[in-house]
């Protein structure tokens, strides 16, 4: 399959879109220069503490207090110590951006600090090896176990990501190394600096879209960007030196990146509440403030009476639903009202369908179907949906 990713500019933004063979899979629109991102890592000074909230609120020198749960302060850095154990106001305590700031809420930290490679994970508060539940490779885990004997020590742990079966033994261990000496020079800083200070930048979009992507199947990243491309080219020849042939500069004067993709459409597609599909049904979607909630229509099929016609549309609709969830980065509680069979084979052929065409959403947990034929989904919240970014962005395709 053709899976690629094109990182292009239009008026001041960074456009990003994962492709998988003419399909787009992902979308992200950010400012080409970023105040903030998921993954930065600050010296924070408490605030306030508000206990009916179970919550905090930290400087962390932006202009704006970031929400913090006190279950995530559990084992965290902070000075000084107190005999309570507790955090006091005015206290100094190392913070990770976990969320960022929406039309309505403020940015979320955590004091449980991880930083995040192509094939490990280094976890501040765990202990010993984990792997993503994804990993299916025989003798994977019981040879890394292996590996890391000895490495791992109190207060931290690593988990191997589900890329991580793609690399070599000795490139785990070199960017386990690299994310230790990080980690090490982070508490360094630390001990040493005042609140307000960033110790650490996340990546850029762009590049944990990069980063997240099942790197094995990626034939190509595309850009048209210079600082782009001096980016990521440092960042392949540090952590990917095998994958530095992926990257492609695009470079002309006749048709941009963003209108060669055509991203306009597939941007106002991805906002757009109705969704086509090919058999002639839609899907329409309706944010409310508590979940997201998806009709599925037969559309001009609706003539069509027979079960098998309609249970047609509903895995048509099912594989959709999928994508669409990726491409809008949609989260929280997401219900699907397929159309009902009245059949509990065909119900359960639909639920496992779409497990099957969620697998590779390491973000999707499909949950259950009811006897309504209504499907429960969960999504975990890793980016602020797309409608959001560019209503508050501004951009206008």
């Amino acid at each position: 399959m053709d899976d690629r990713i094109i990182i292009c500019r239009k008026d001041g933004f960074l456009v990003t879109a994962v492709f998988r063979g003419k399909e787009c899979n992902r979308l992200s629109v950010c400012k080409a220069s970023e105040d903030m991102r998921i993954g930065n890592i600050y010296i924070g000074r408490i605030a306030s503490i508000v206990p009916n909230m179970n919550a905090c609120f930290a400087d962390i020198g932006t202009g704006q207090n970031v929400h913090v749960p006190l279950e995530k302060t559990a084992g965290a850095l902070s000075s000084p110590a107190h005999a309570d154990g507790k955090l006091h106001v005015g206290d100094s305590i190392l913070l990770q951006i976990d969320r960022l700031p929406s039309k309505q809420k403020a940015a979320s930290a955590t004091g449980a600090v991880s930083l995040v490679g192509n094939a490990v994970c280094l976890l501040q508060g765990r202990k010993g090896i984990s792997f993503s539940k994804k990993i299916e490779a025989p003798g994977f885990r019981d040879n890394i176990r292996k590996l890391f004997e000895g490495k791992t020590g109190e207060g931290f742990g690593v988990m191997l990501r589900t890329n991580s079966v793609a690399f070599a033994e000795e490139r785990i261990i070199a960017e386990y190394e690299k994310l230790w000496g990080t980690y090490q020079e982070i508490l360094r800083r630390f001990q040493c600096g005042v609140p307000g200070v960033c110790l650490y930048q996340g990546l850029p979009e762009y590049m944990t879209m990069f980063r997240d992507e099942y790197l094995s199947e990626l034939d190509e990243v595309v850009t048209d960007d210079p600082d782009v491309y001096k980016e990521m080219e440092e960042y392949l020849a540090a952590f990917l030196p095998d994958y530095a042939g992926k990257l492609r500069k695009y470079d002309s004067e006749k048709v941009s990146l963003y209108h060669l993709y055509d991203l306009r459409k597939v941007i106002s597609d991805a906002l757009s509440r109705t969704v086509s599909l090919p058999g002639g049904g839609n899907l329409v979607f309706d944010k409310t403030e508590a979940m997201t909630v998806v009709d599925v229509n037969s559309g001009r099929g609706s003539a069509v009476s027979k079960k098998n016609a309609l249970h047609a549309v509903n895995l048509e609709a099912a594989r959709e639903l999928a994508r669409q969830m990726r491409l809008r980065s949609l989260s929280g509680m997401i219900l699907c009202d397929f159309i009902s069979t009245d059949g509990s084979d065909d119900a359960a052929d639909l639920l496992t369908k779409l497990r099957e065409f969620t697998k590779d959403d390491r973000d999707t947990d499909v949950v259950d179907i009811t006897k309504l034929g209504i499907v429960e989904i969960t999504r975990q919240k890793r980016d602020v949906p797309l409608y959001e970014t560019v209503m508050k962005l501004g951009f206008m395709p």
